[in-house]
């Protein structure tokens, strides 16, 4: 329970700290995906055959910034957080956690107000997207465990957190958020398929986009994904958090 309380109280604090003295707050959160949905209307909703572009694209990018922001806060939390680890006897890990915690959080409002507005651009409620939610959560497992693998090399090595922000541009092209992925050829089809986050943003698509219902195939493909990368990046992290102390 103490432990719950704790995480509860980093959580709170990330997010107040975030939006400390910000004039719009949460809303912050909802304006950068949505420059970024105006700069892809404008470059390739013309070159595109995809039906309600605006839809097809919002369904991708709200997942992606979470993702994009979970691991651009929490690279840097343990360093961040060096003077409270070394005084208080604190499981290094709430800091990441917390962090995906506080994210989880601006991911939920961020739907519920962009639920709204794509519903003038044609989303149909129904019960399916009751299925974000769990779609949400083992998407924030698969992050949590790139997070704890980022932040741990990050102690030792501090270039991880500027190779990281320079990957990100290709990994979000790599991702079909702004294009169909019929139009990748099969030459270079694996590429695409290799990437992680591709299952994510389909399920998440096919939740919010597609009329049908996500395969079972693709909720145990992202189940699989989830659970290898939290298990290996919890690996990665108990390996080495005995010498954070000492490196930072």
């Amino acid at each position: 329970m103490q432990n719950i309380t704790r995480i509860y109280a980093l959580s709170k604090r990330n997010v107040i700290l975030r939006y400390k003295n910000s004039l719009v707050g949460f809303f912050w959160g909802f304006f950068k995906p949505l420059l970024y949905l105006l700069i892809l209307i404008v470059v390739f909703s013309q070159v595109s055959n995809i039906e309600n572009f605006v839809l097809y694209a919002t369904s991708g990018l709200v997942f992606w910034f979470y993702f994009a922001n979970v691991t651009n806060q929490s690279i840097a939390s343990i360093i961040s957080s060096a003077g409270i680890i070394k005084s208080l006897n604190i499981p290094v890990i709430f800091f990441p956690l917390s962090e995906t915690l506080s994210e989880l959080f601006n991911l939920m409002l961020t739907l519920v107000v962009f639920s709204i507005v794509m519903h003038w651009f044609g989303m149909v409620y129904s019960w399916k997207l009751l299925l974000v939610l769990p779609a949400a959560f083992l998407f924030s497992f698969f992050t949590l465990g790139i997070t704890l693998i980022l932040c741990s090399l990050n102690v030792f090595f501090r270039d991880i957190g500027i190779l990281w922000t320079t990957m990100q541009p290709a990994l979000f092209y790599l991702t079909p958020i702004a294009y169909p992925e019929s139009i990748i050829t099969n030459h270079y089809a694996f590429v695409v398929k290799f990437n992680p986050i591709y299952y994510f943003i389909k399920l998440a698509r096919g939740l919010i986009y597609s009329p049908d219902l996500p395969s079972l195939t693709l909720w145990m493909h992202c189940a699989l994904i989830a659970s290898v990368s939290f298990m290996f990046g919890y690996f990665i992290f108990n390996k080495l958090k005995n010498q954070f102390i000492s490196a930072i």
